[in-house]
């Protein structure tokens, strides 16, 4: 991510690589988010999109190959005192949804503790 650490207002940019365990298909997300730790909430809209439309990736990608895209997003205009940025990619939606990759930065307080037992941050899909 840069500028890293996040800066409040700016534009983020995520640089998203690797290799999954099983294929990435048509309509399969990539979902991007802040999340307000204390609220259980994201903070403003989530960007969810098609992987499959994003820039250098060619659908379907078998399982075993290597991938890579940018995508830009906007960080909220204030962060609060905890907060995650969490990366995702799926299938399908819940309840039937399935979670393929998932990569989260907690800002604000490395406690293990400071994440909620049960917290799904993708609970608003």
């Amino acid at each position: 991510m840069t500028p890293d650490p996040a800066v409040a207002g700016a534009k983020e940019t995520f640089d998203i690589k690797g290799t999954m365990e099983k294929d990435i298909v048509d309509k399969d997300w990539l979902g991007i988010e802040f999340f307000d730790l204390d609220a259980q909430k994201p903070i403003g809209i989530p960007l969810i999109l098609n992987i499959c439309t994003l820039p250098g990736v060619t659908c379907p990608i078998k399982a075993g190959t290597e991938f890579s895209t940018t995508q830009g997003y906007n960080a909220p205009g204030e962060f609060p005192a905890r907060y995650a940025i969490v990366v995702a990619i799926g299938h399908g939606l819940p309840p039937d949804g399935e979670s393929l990759a998932c990569s989260a930065a907690i800002i604000g307080d490395s406690e293990l503790s400071a994440v909620p037992v049960g917290l799904d941050v993708w609970d608003f899909l």
